[in-house]
């Protein structure tokens, strides 16, 4: 199926080649060993924050903020399986204005804006450029003996990237 989303790395250096590959330019992904404070203005500037969670099936009744302003802060719900590490990318990319996200982008960013988050993530999922891009870093798969590649369980941990952007 060509519309569907494969699994990436978790890896900076992926990252950084992702956010090049869908035309932004000046942009690098680091890895964090160290929260401290001399370490975070090493980074500076620092656009936003991605954090990698095992995932647990629960309900989370914390609030959630649903009244804020749709023209400053681009929120989207994730729709599509496997997007999470570029959806939390997008997330950053297109909340920071102090990055020229490329034309493309740009275009796509205006075109979805004022979608509600549910939609947004929809728009994402369809839009062929961020996929084509995100595709090109498919993680490879182990090859059994017959050839058949080994897919996971549900017994396998599952794990979920989460972008944090300051506003």
């Amino acid at each position: 199926d060509g519309e569907q989303w494969c699994t990436i790395e978790s890896d900076p250096g992926v990252f950084t080649e992702l956010i090049s590959e869908i035309g932004v330019e000046d942009v690098q992904v680091e890895e964090l060993w160290s929260f401290d404070l001399e370490t975070l203005k090493s980074l500076e500037p620092i656009h936003g924050l991605i954090f990698l969670f095992k995932w647990r099936h629960e309900e989370d009744n914390r609030p959630v903020l649903t009244n804020y302003n749709m023209e400053e802060l681009f929120f989207a719900n994730q729709v599509i399986n496997n997007a999470c590490a570029t959806q939390a990318i997008l997330s950053i990319l297109l909340n920071s204005e102090n990055i020229n996200i490329g034309q493309k982008l740009s275009e796509f960013k205006e075109f979805a804006q004022l979608l509600p988050p549910d939609m947004k993530g929809l728009a994402i999922g369809n839009c062929e450029q961020i996929r084509l891009s995100h595709n090109a870093f498919a993680r490879p798969e182990p090859l059994i003996s017959d050839g058949s590649s080994v897919s996971s369980s549900k017994d396998d941990d599952v794990y979920h990237f989460i972008s944090y952007v300051p506003i």
